[in-house]
């Protein structure tokens, strides 16, 4: 189940319930799990996009110095650590 909430107050908002059906990767059948068993993870697609932009714009702006290469090395580093920040945030909270 992918979700773009932050937290899980806000997951129960969108899903209008705690609980959520769940579908077994292996069996196939459908369990009833609650919203505090539901972790967050980092989105490595978005990570690896901002990555090869980075590696882009690297390659074009390779003639202007130094710190266009820092710029551009900060740019996925920046999107992981926001990344990893909202799991991190959203496995902190449970809901009663």
């Amino acid at each position: 189940m992918k979700v773009d909430s932050d937290n899980r107050y806000d997951l129960k908002q969108e899903i209008g319930s705690d609980h959520f059906n769940e579908r077994c990767k292996y069996c196939g059948n459908h369990t009833k799990k609650h919203i505090n068993r539901l972790y967050g993870e980092i989105n490595t697609t978005i990570v690896l996009f901002f990555i090869f932009a980075s590696l882009v714009l690297t390659v074009f702006t390779w003639n202007l110095g130094l710190i266009v290469g820092k710029l551009t090395i900060g740019i996925p580093l920046f999107v992981w650590f926001d990344q990893k920040r909202r799991a991190s945030n959203f496995n902190k909270i449970m809901i009663d």
